[in-house]
């Protein structure tokens, strides 16, 4: 495989080469004057352009076949040795370096596409031919003798305009080059056929004749072909004006002819005139492609945008300056349940419920006036069949007097999956946190309240803490039923005479804890006095049995200045002891001074 794609490459630079020398023979038969160069050569821009365009180019068989070739064409037209080899470094030298600088600083990939390509290749091109100009100067300076000076003129006068005007016809006619042709729609044959016969007309109204130098109205039709097919339009008409001219130039007929001097400067005038005109519609066609590929891409990303916002299931929108819906997805006919025909042009608030609408209203306002950049609001709307969704909206302020678009999406589901998930939340908060016998708070919430209060630095704070006396008789007698009787009913009647702010809880079997709240500890203990009292004084009927009463101890303790609540805990569970040893159905408290105060109180 390796082998043919080299023979094939071998092949084409060849051949390539072959029509440079038949072009080149052409060009010094009928163009050469004086015995100096000819005067117009487009030989090398064959080669400039194959070497930009062939991928597969032999850059190693191309340098000494060219030299070869040149100087076989030189010499049959009887030159010297030494003007022959001179004349083919120098064709080889300008080919190099044109393609070098093309490539580096004027790349070939995407020709015509951006204004700024002619200019780049022409002063690349310059200076290439600059180059050879010299070296050709020099050749025949040594071995013709003539003025070095005058034939690099020569030179350059002859190839500048061949490589200018030939290279970009043959870049831009090259059938290989589709870039950019998606772009646009090409005109219909008959168009473009019409378009080239007005670029011929015009060229032999121009060069048909002798006496008046109308040059100026090759442009419009060669205008007009580059804005219907673009650079291929250019380089077609600038061909077809090359040839027609060129027939008449030769067969001693056109505008140039007025003019004195040499055959050489009508020829140079001549090319001059098709630089011109070619490198004036060269960056309409660029400005013309670059028009083309961003509205082809622009049209790709809308059609794009529009793909996937057909198919997304939130809804998208946009709203004018007026609150009207300007653009709604196919998602909203399924959220507000009407055909978006329906919805457009209509104000956006008819969608909201009224309870949300002032809110709404008012956050709108203030995105459109620019005090906020987004919004993101949960509102709720009425559908057309009378059922309310929940829906979010995502707002963002468009360019000014564009109004605000962004997307709405439904959350009611969410929503109501997070209500009951909060509900589950509560509750099992609440079972993690309840005693299950008697309701009150658990020993878990008791320390958790306390702590909190601790936290707040809570000045007056006390903790009683009381057990049941002689229980366990209770249940060895009546049975554990009756038991739990007893204890929701002490459970009551405690949390019926303490205050609302104060905390009653189950921490034990039968063991129950007060923690009262912003009372000083006069009041603490008299509240704790009140519990033991109302407790003892209670009458608990049993279902078929008799009527039972209890007693508790309960020790208090009101918190000190620095003290943690272990310590706090420790105190009142100790009084709690003393009140058991002291015969029970007492209280005892925990603080020796507050005890000694309140006894000579009583």
């Amino acid at each position: 495989m390796g082998g043919f794609l080299a023979g094939r490459s071998r092949l084409s630079t060849v051949l390539t080469c072959m029509v440079w020398c038949l072009v080149a023979i052409a060009s010094v038969a009928w163009t050469r004057h004086g015995g100096s160069s000819a005067m117009i050569w487009p030989a090398n821009a064959i080669l400039v352009t194959s070497a930009l365009c062939v991928r597969n180019f032999d850059w190693r068989l191309f340098p000494p076949l060219l030299l070869v070739l040149s100087t076989m064409v030189n010499l049959g037209d009887h030159r010297p040795w030494i003007t022959s080899v001179g004349f083919a470094s120098a064709n080889l030298t300008e080919i190099l370096l044109a393609v070098f600088l093309t490539r580096r600083f004027s790349p070939t990939s995407g020709f015509f596409e951006h204004p700024g390509w002619a200019f780049r290749f022409a002063v690349m091109t310059s200076v290439a031919v600059l180059c050879s100009a010299a070296i050709a100067g020099e050749a025949l300076y040594f071995s013709e003798g003539r003025d070095w000076l005058g034939g690099a003129m020569a030179w350059m006068m002859a190839h500048l305009p061949g490589l200018l005007i030939t290279v970009p016809v043959l870049l831009a006619l090259n059938p290989y080059d589709t870039k950019g042709d998606a772009d646009h729609e090409a005109p219909s044959p008959v168009v473009a056929g019409g378009l080239m016969a007005l670029v011929a007309g015009a060229a032999i109204m121009v060069y048909g004749q002798s006496h008046y130098p109308f040059q100026f109205l090759l442009l419009p039709p060669l205008l007009l072909a580059t804005y219907h097919l673009y650079a291929k339009g250019a380089a077609l008409a600038v061909a077809i004006i090359a040839m027609i001219g060129s027939y008449f130039i030769f067969t001693d007929i056109g505008p140039v002819m007025p003019f004195h001097g040499p055959d050489s400067l009508r020829i140079y005038i001549f090319q001059l005139d098709l630089a011109t005109i070619f490198f004036c519609a060269l960056p309409l066609g660029a400005v013309l492609t670059q028009r083309d590929q961003k509205a082809a891409l622009a049209e790709r990303r809308l059609r794009d945008f529009r793909h996937l916002a057909d198919r997304v299931g939130d809804v998208l929108f946009r709203v004018d300056a007026f609150g009207r819906w300007s653009y709604l997805n196919p998602a909203s006919e399924q959220l507000f349940g009407v055909p978006v025909e329906y919805r457009l042009g209509q104000h956006m608030l008819e969608s909201i419920i009224p309870e949300d609408r002032v809110a709404l209203s008012r956050a709108l306002a203030e995105l459109v006036s620019g005090s906020r950049e987004d919004l993101r609001q949960v509102v709720s709307i009425c559908r057309r069949d009378g059922t309310i969704r929940h829906v979010e909206i995502l707002a963002h302020r468009l360019d000014e007097d564009l109004g605000y678009g962004g997307l709405i999406r439904d959350v009611t589901d969410q929503m109501t999956q997070d209500e009951q998930n909060r509900q589950i939340a509560e509750a099992n908060e609440h079972a993690a946190n309840t005693d299950e016998l008697t309701g009150l708070p658990n020993r878990r919430a008791f320390f958790q309240a306390l702590h909190a209060c601790l936290a707040e630095d809570a000045a007056k704070i006390a903790v009683a803490i009381f057990d049941l006396d002689h229980f366990k008789l209770v249940n060895d007698r009546y049975g554990h039923p009756i038991g739990d009787v007893v204890l929701r009913r002490v459970a009551s009647t405690v949390l019926a005479a303490v205050r609302d702010g104060d905390m009653v809880a189950r921490i034990g079997g039968e063991e129950f804890a007060v923690l009262i709240i912003d009372q000083n500890p006069e009041h603490a203990i008299g509240l704790a006095r009140r519990l033991v009292r109302a407790v003892s004084a209670d009458s608990i009927a049993i279902p078929s049995g008799p009527i039972l009463h209890v007693t508790i101890s309960m020790g208090i303790a009101s918190h000190q200045p620095g003290e943690d609540h272990a310590t706090l805990i420790e105190r009142a569970d100790q009084a709690l002891y003393a009140a058991k040893h002291g015969g029970r159905n007492r209280l005892m408290i925990a603080d020796a001074a507050v005890a000694a105060q309140s006894a000579e109180g009583a």
